[in-house]
């Protein structure tokens, strides 16, 4: 009975993904629904699944020229003066929460995001999630650790002497109505508002990549594919020739918990056929020494805005 159930879940997971590789393929890019990560998440990663670290042991994710780290700062609740930590955002889910919020706030032109009940409903089908269930307490469980976040960016300032520079802390989340009166122990989710942080909000502003929902959904099963794919979208459109990629370093951009190069590649070549899906228009040729990735149209075209209702 329970490999009847895997087949059938498998079944309506396939079904689902068919469909919405469909209805991406009949969707023209400059109609593609768009949203947003900075461009220093399209160099270095958020985990990919739950690190459960000790808010003391941030999650460090280096890809050579960058280096990011995620630290659990925890929430202050004010009506128990405690601090809160819920752990570090991870997985496919965090990734698209976030790139939805952040393309909400470019639209209002404000760091504070109206969400109400109504909207947050919309929301979540938004993102791909049907309405019920777990999903509440998913979305809820992410947003928590995004507003209990911050990262900090090193990047290489100078090959010569190694030296490197670092963007200030961002907040990812500067915070929302989190504590109710009724129960001043009980974290919710949000009541009114999300307002992103400040220095995360100017980093946003200045260097937003543009991302297709529609993809997106098509890889909302996979961290790895959304990483790839966030990389693709911002950086093949603005080569000028080809960029050629060692399997060495494409590992330490994107192998996280694959320690062996053999398993990386196999990983990897399953990711691109899947990224490849939604990104169609991606050229990329693989062969035994890494991938070369040359110019190509980027997935969604600039003038489109999110829009939610």
């Amino acid at each position: 009975m329970s490999k009847e159930k895997d087949k059938l879940k498998l079944s309506k997971y396939a079904e689902s993904r068919h469909r919405l590789i469909m209805d991406s393929f009949n969707t023209p890019r400059e109609e593609r629904e768009q949203v947003y990560l900075p461009a220093s998440l399209a160099h270095v990663y958020f985990p990919r699944r739950d690190p459960k670290s000790d808010p003391d042991s941030p999650f460090v994710h280096s890809n050579g020229h960058y280096k990011l780290y995620l630290k659990d700062v925890g929430i202050e609740n004010p009506n128990t003066d405690k601090t809160e930590h819920f752990g570090l955002p991870f997985g496919p889910k965090a990734r698209i929460i976030l790139s939805v919020i952040n393309a909400m706030a470019l639209q209002q032109g404000s760091q504070t995001v109206d969400i109400d009940a109504d909207s947050l409903t919309k929301f979540i089908e938004r993102i791909g999630l049907s309405v019920g269930g777990n999903q509440f307490t998913q979305v809820q469980n992410q947003v928590r650790r995004l507003t209990g976040s911050i990262i900090r960016i090193y990047y290489k300032a100078d090959e010569q002497d190694g030296s490197w520079g670092k963007k200030p802390d961002m907040p990812l989340i500067n915070g929302f109505e989190f504590f109710p009166r009724a129960d001043p122990n009980q974290m919710m989710l949000w009541k009114r508002h999300i307002e992103l942080g400040d220095k995360y909000w100017e980093e946003l502003q200045k260097h937003a990549v543009p991302l297709s929902l529609e993809h997106l959904k098509i890889l909302s099963g996979n961290a790895r594919a959304i990483d790839v794919y966030t990389f693709l979208a911002y950086r093949l459109h603005a080569l000028d020739k080809p960029l050629f990629l060692a399997w060495a370093t494409l590992k330490e951009m994107f192998g996280g918990e694959l320690t062996h190069m053999y398993d990386f590649k196999k990983a990897m070549r399953d990711t691109l056929t899947l990224v490849k899906l939604a990104y169609r228009d991606a050229k990329i040729d693989m062969d035994s020494k890494g991938l070369t990735f040359r110019n190509s149209p980027a997935p969604i075209s600039a003038r489109n805005k999110i829009v939610i209702p």
